[in-house]
């Protein structure tokens, strides 16, 4: 597909990478000749120095026959305004970044009358990713399938954990649980796991289930953390306002520190129930005195890396139970795993993979497109698909289906409930399929078959 992008600082380069690597055909768009330079010759991309509010540049940037154009320049309104004259010059589909909340809230509304076929903001998604994981401790990191009827986590399995040199066979069967362990990280290397896999000490697991399977797990561990029930939160940007309204919504207390003192008292009055502090996030006396220490997570959104790393290990160093940094730059937050801290957030990836699900899903060949894609690593992902009426294999056992190596399906959610797969597990339309896989572009859920013709079966229900 040929995508336009235009801005390209840390989001859109990001999203460049990512095309590239889904061998699109990619031109970038900056009036900033520095960054345009830095991205055509860091990645395989064309590009044009402009503006994306010039006709010209626009057109010499193939907008005509582009199949999609994603500007994500730091201002909402240029977005907006680009997406609407790249519609009128002929592209197919645009997608505008629109960070500002009011604007976004208005973008449901506004968006047929825009011609913009799809909005995205990094903060706000950044933001729900991060509640996920506030309402579900005991994990690394979260990732909600079918509105969360099944939840994909991610453990360290440390010292002294029962489950270390036992087959994951072995597992499921002593400890009665319906999990899936759909990928093992050991070191570099990552494995899509058979039954007589062993789990070794500094494996990280991943593992599929709903949600209630996931929590007595986890305390059969003694690894268990109940939800969070407060949250203090250093840095009160935008993505700090969207965490905060989320988790108030929840129930949950909320306390935010940011040393701007307009934008504290910007958030006191956005966000009625939340305890706005200003202060700085980095000074220990202050952290001290507002009691960081009985918060049960801690969230570190500043906009500096090196703070974020530093305000986190000193809330680890004060034993809280969460604790959920903000990380920019890909260097660094290699570094921080070697630190300890194991929840690292990247608003960049967040949105690449947000983004790629709905390209992938606009590839479809047919209505069996993925919904949510989710990168387990480089090499792995996990994608939910929704089962049409036209999908030709319902009522077809798994066992009977010619599956494809290195696919492997990591339940169905069926009518508000999650069923843990057996070989005599049926798709049927309406399903919300869980798919993890080593194979690129798997764009629908015919693509994990080998030889669909081979399948076909009667659709006589059993």
């Amino acid at each position: 597909m040929k995508i336009i992008v235009v801005g390209v600082g840390k989001v859109g380069a990001t999203l460049v990478e990512s095309f590239v690597k889904e061998k699109h055909d990619v031109c970038v768009v900056d009036t900033d000749s520095e960054r345009v330079n830095f991205v055509v010759n860091s990645f395989d991309a064309n590009g044009i120095v402009g503006g994306g509010l010039e006709r010209q540049v626009l057109i010499d940037a193939g907008v005509m026959t582009a199949d999609f154009l994603i500007a994500c320049t730091s201002q909402d309104e240029v977005n907006i305004l680009c997406c609407v004259l790249a519609k009128k010059l002929g592209v197919k589909n645009t997608v505008a970044r629109v960070r500002d909340p009011k604007y976004f809230a208005e973008m449901e509304n506004m968006r047929e009358d825009l011609g913009l076929d799809f909005a995205f903001n990094p903060e706000l998604q950044t933001a729900l990713e991060i509640a996920q994981v506030l309402k579900f401790p005991s994990a690394k990191n979260v990732e909600s399938f079918a509105e969360g009827k099944a939840l994909l986590v991610e453990f360290d399995i440390l010292a002294n954990n029962p489950i270390i040199g036992k087959t994951l066979m072995r597992i499921t069967g002593e400890y009665g649980f319906k999990l899936l362990f759909c990928m093992v990280r050991r070191g570099d290397k990552v494995f899509i796991p058979r039954g007589d896999f062993i789990v070794e000490k500094n494996d990280t697991v991943f593992i599929i289930a709903k949600e209630s399977e996931l929590t007595n797990f986890s305390k059969k561990l003694k690894i268990f953390h109940p939800r969070a029930k407060s949250v203090f939160i250093v840095g009160g940007g935008k993505v700090g306002y969207y965490l905060a309204k989320e988790l108030l919504s929840l129930g949950i207390n909320v306390k935010i520190i940011d040393k701007d003192k307009e934008r504290c008292e910007k958030l006191s009055q956005e966000l009625y129930g939340a305890t706005i502090l200003c202060g700085d996030g980095t000074d220990q006396d202050v952290l001290d005195e507002e009691n960081l220490k009985g918060s049960d997570g801690c969230v570190t959104l500043t906009g500096i890396d090196e703070e974020n790393v530093i305000i986190s290990l000193y809330a680890q160093q004060k034993g809280v139970d969460k604790i959920i940094t903000k990380i920019d730059r890909p260097s660094v937050s290699q570094m921080v795993k070697k630190l300890g801290l194991e929840t690292v957030f990247s608003p960049r990836n967040v949105i690449a993979n947000h983004i790629i699900s709905y390209i992938r899903a606009s590839q479809a060949r047919s209505e069996d497109g993925i919904d949510v894609l989710y990168k387990l690593h480089d090499k792995v992902e996990a994608a939910e698909f929704t089962v049409s009426e036209s999908f030709k294999e319902q009522y077809v056992p798994l066992s009977e289906l010619k599956i494809k190596r290195d696919v492997l399906v990591g339940g169905i959610v069926r009518d508000g409930e999650y069923i843990f797969p057996s070989g005599e597990t049926c798709f049927k339309a309406g399903d919300r399929v869980i798919i993890v896989t080593t194979l690129s572009h798997v764009r629908e859920l015919q693509d994990i078959l080998r030889n669909p013709t081979e399948n076909l079966k009667s659709n006589k229900k059993q």
